[in-house]
């Protein structure tokens, strides 16, 4: 093994999650007011922000718990009782200001987007977070909420892909090449499932209600993957921020000279390979700062509130008579608004609503909480955050992936 080992604490990689949500933001936003910020590719890539979400999500709970696994002590219920905490809570109130609004504007004579998109039926796999797993017809309610429900999918398969990784150690190094061969050739298969079932998406980024369970598979499992290599083979110090620096360049590379998409799987893997050296090396600012951190810890309420902001935000527009015919800069300044909205709202929601949410969960007396190893590098990010508080949507038919 190693004698450098990764910090407890990889402050870049949650800092990373910010940027995630961001891109998402930025491809769910891309057609309000005219503004065809679509023609950018990174911003019409952006849906790959969710890909980023899945790998992430892989390695950081391999740096949690892989060791665990390795040594026996993996307490299966005590780790999904952590899930819930981290997921449930925000999931719920996001789904329920959805309910609210939906109701609202039903009541008032407005329409939040396609009755399809707003089934009663649909709402227990919602609820259950069921409905990434082909048991609902199309996405609907809080629509990003599909990933969560693939994400639970990885969860309870977790275990499994820990065993697979922990008993290919002796080969990390090609098995992660495997890995990354995998989400290469699944995102080709998932493109052209189309044309075997009819009655999914057309492109990678529709699956979402449909298959978005099978989406995540071979992202999670590199993410893991990515973990037991860079955990046995550290960079060179001076190799650190090229690394993730050149992995950022292929990523905007890809998505602005159109080329295919799946060849940005290269730069997410290169991405957080770099990210996690530079905070093993100690040199990760500014992607450790503070201010950068806490936007990490709080994306992911950015990210499952956005939509209901969104549909509020840019029907108020509309009627005060903010439309596609307006003055550019008061356009610009209104998708730039809803930026600023959705980040604000969503660090109250995560200092206010997410976090003492997961506190009290894990208080609750089933199974064993407490992440093995000393505390687990996001909670040790959120724990810091807590003590300094700082000061204080994409169209229905537009949003298609986490």
């Amino acid at each position: 093994m190693t004698q450098l080992a990764y910090p407890q604490d990889l402050k870049p990689l949650t800092s990373l999650r910010f940027i995630a949500a961001f891109w998402v933001l930025l491809y769910h936003f891309k057609d309000h007011l005219g503004l065809n910020l679509g023609q950018a590719g990174l911003v019409a890539d952006g849906y790959l922000g969710v890909d980023l979400f899945f790998t992430l999500s892989g390695f950081i709970l391999a740096h949690v718990y892989l060791t665990s696994v390795e040594d026996g002590r993996f307490g299966y219920g005590g780790f999904l009782k952590n899930r819930i905490a981290r997921v449930y809570p925000m999931h719920l109130a996001a789904l329920a200001a959805m309910i609210v609004l939906f109701v609202g504007a039903s009541a008032l004579g407005a329409g939040v987007g396609s009755p399809d998109a707003f089934k009663l039926s649909d709402l227990p796999a919602h609820i259950f977070t069921l409905h990434a797993w082909g048991v609902t017809p199309a996405v609907g309610w809080n629509f990003p909420s599909w990933s969560i429900s693939a994400e639970w999918a990885a969860y309870l398969l977790f275990p499994l892909v820990a065993a697979l990784v922990v008993k290919a150690q002796r080969w990390s190094g090609a098995f992660a090449l495997s890995a990354l061969a995998l989400c290469v050739a699944s995102f080709w298969a998932l493109s052209n499932l189309h044309q075997v079932l009819p009655g999914v998406g057309r492109d990678f980024s529709q699956m979402t209600a449909q298959i978005g369970a099978l989406r995540i598979l071979p992202s999670f499992l590199l993410g893991v993957a990515l973990y037991a290599f860079g955990r046995d083979h550290a960079a060179p110090k001076s190799w650190a921020w090229p690394i993730a620096l050149v992995s950022a360049g292929w990523i905007v590379a890809v998505t602005m000279l159109n080329w295919w998409e799946g060849l940005v799987w290269f730069g997410l893997a290169g991405l957080l390979y770099g990210l996690a050296e530079t905070s093993r090396h100690g040199i990760d600012a500014p992607m450790g700062g503070r201010v950068f951190v806490f936007l990490g810890a709080a994306s992911y309420a950015l990210y499952m509130i956005h939509l209901p902001i969104d549909i509020v935000w840019f029907h108020a527009l509309e009627r005060f008579g903010i439309t596609e015919s307006s003055d550019l800069t008061l356009r610009i300044g209104a998708v730039v608004g809803v930026f600023i909205v959705s980040i604000i709202a969503s660090m109250f929601a995560y200092l206010w609503l997410e976090e003492p949410a997961r506190k009290w969960i894990r208080k609750l007396n089933f199974g064993s909480a407490r992440p093995p190893a000393a505390q687990a590098p996001l909670e040790a990010a959120r724990s810091s955050l807590q003590r300094s508080k700082p000061s204080p949507a994409p169209q229905p038919s537009a949003v298609r992936s986490r």
